[in-house]
C-alpha cells in the first residue's frame, strides 16, 4: 500500500539570512553616502553653524569635483563584494536545503534522501547579478546628485532647500540598498526551492504567504490556491516578484513515487 503524505510542517523563509544580508548592503550604501556627501555640501558652500548661508558661487565646480573624488573613494570593489555574495549565497541554499529535508521528513515520517539538484549555474549567474546591483549604487547616487542638485540650483532652491535634498538622497540610496537585498534573497530562495521540488517529482505546490501588512493584496488573495510549476502567476512564481517572501507548499505524491532514497 503506498505512503501518502500527511500534513508537512511550514516552509519557512530565510528571514534571518535577508536581515543580514539587507544590514550588510546598507552599511556598504551608507559608507558611499559618507564618502560623498559631505564634500557636496562643503562644495555649496554650507557650514551648519551660520544661521542663513548662501549658496557658493563656484558651486557647480567644486561639485563636480566633490563627486568625482567620492566616487574614486567609493568602498564597493569587486574584490570585497565577491565573497561576501557568495557568503549569502551559500546561507542561503544552506537554510533551504534545511527546510527542504525538514518538510520531507515531517511529511512522510521518514527520512527521504534525494540527490541536490545542480545549481552551480543559478548561483553563478545571482552572484553576478548582486555584483552589478551592489556596484550600482555608488554610480546611481552620484548620477541622482548631479541631476537633482544641478536643478535645484539653477531652479532657485535655497542652500536650506538643496541641502535637505542632498540628504534625502542619500537616504533613497540606502533605501535603495535594501530593496535590493530583500528582492535578491527571496528570488534566491524561491528558485532553489522550485528546483528541489522539482527534482523530487513535485509538479504543483500552494501559495502560501507571511499574511503580514507588507504582503501585495494580490498575493494575500493566492493564498491556498494551487499552482503548476510549469504554469507560473502571472508575476512569476513565490520568491520572484519584486520583494515576494511567499513560499511554495509543495503538493507531495505518495512516497513511493518520489525521485529520492528512503531511509526506514
Amino acid at each position: 500500500m503506498k505512503k501518502k503524505p500527511g500534513k508537512a510542517r511550514r516552509w519557512l523563509y530565510p528571514a534571518g539570512v535577508e536581515r543580514d544580508y539587507t544590514r550588510r548592503l546598507v552599511t556598504i550604501a551608507d559608507e558611499a553616502v559618507q564618502a560623498i556627501e559631505p564634500a557636496v555640501l562643503r562644495a555649496l558652500g554650507y557650514r551648519a553653524d551660520i544661521a542663513d548661508p548662501s549658496i557658493d558661487i563656484g558651486w557647480y565646480q567644486g561639485l563636480i569635483q566633490a563627486l568625482q573624488a567620492g566616487t574614486s573613494l567609493s568602498p564597493v570593489q569587486d574584490q570585497v563584494l565577491g565573497p561576501l555574495i557568495s557568503e549569502f549565497a551559500r546561507r542561503t541554499t544552506r537554510f533551504n536545503k534545511q527546510q527542504f529535508h525538514g518538510v520531507l521528513r515531517s511529511a512522510y515520517g521518514v527520512n527521504v534522501l534525494t540527490a541536490d539538484p545542480e545549481l552551480r549555474d543559478m548561483l553563478s549567474v545571482w552572484e553576478s547579478e548582486n555584483l552589478e546591483l551592489i556596484k550600482s549604487l555608488p554610480t546611481k547616487y552620484v548620477d541622482q546628485l548631479r541631476g537633482q542638485v544641478t536643478a535645484a540650483v539653477q531652479s532657485g532652491k535655497s542652500l536650506r532647500d538643496v541641502v535637505a535634498l542632498v540628504k534625502k538622497t542619500g537616504k533613497v540610496t540606502k533605501g535603495r540598498a535594501e530593496l535590493i537585498a530583500r528582492d535578491q534573497i527571496g528570488k534566491l530562495n524561491g528558485d532553489i526551492t522550485q528546483a528541489r521540488q522539482q527534482g523530487i517529482g513535485v509538479e504543483e505546490y500552494r501559495w502560501r504567504g507571511v499574511l503580514d501588512g507588507r504582503e501585495r493584496s494580490e498575493h494575500v488573495a493566492r493564498e491556498g490556491k494551487t499552482y503548476r510549476w510549469d504554469k507560473p502567476p502571472e508575476d512569476g512564481h513565490p520568491g520572484q516578484p519584486i520583494r515576494c517572501r511567499c513560499s511554495a507548499e509543495a503538493v507531495l505524491p505518495d512516497l513511493d513515487d518520489l525521485n529520492a532514497l528512503i531511509v526506514h
